[in-house]
């Protein structure tokens, strides 16, 4: 999968993998609903930084640390952070789509036409 011309080999179909991008997605609404509670005491800027923070961090807990400073650098745009965020998870339904498909290749009702005896 590539971010921002940052290839990472990922799994999707990987427990693991599955697990973090879960407690990772879950801790990233948590942490939204949390934000818009305090909106109004963070300058526009402010509130950008701290939103684009949060990606960050899912990003850094399910790839491995320093992941998000090689897609991101230094940047703080929320646009760009949104479009990372809805990157992984397009990807992922894209993977377990064709994964899909082909365990349904092997369903018993399939398996049981190619069996000739």
């Amino acid at each position: 999968m590539n971010l921002n011309g940052v290839e990472l080999d990922v799994d999707f179909t990987d427990a693991d993998l599955i697990e973090k991008i879960e407690e990772g997605r879950l801790k990233v609404e948590s942490e939204i609903k949390e934000l818009q509670k305090n909106k109004n005491d963070l300058s526009p800027a402010e509130g950008i930084r701290q939103e684009c923070k949060i990606v960050k961090d899912f990003i850094d807990y399910v790839f491995g640390d320093g992941t998000s400073e090689k897609i991101f650098g230094n940047k703080s745009s929320l646009k760009m952070c949104i479009e990372i965020f809805e990157d992984i998870f397009n990807e992922r339904d894209k993977q377990l789509k064709s994964f899909n498909q082909k365990v349904s290749l092997y369903s018993p009702e399939r398996l049981q036409r190619w069996t000739y005896w």
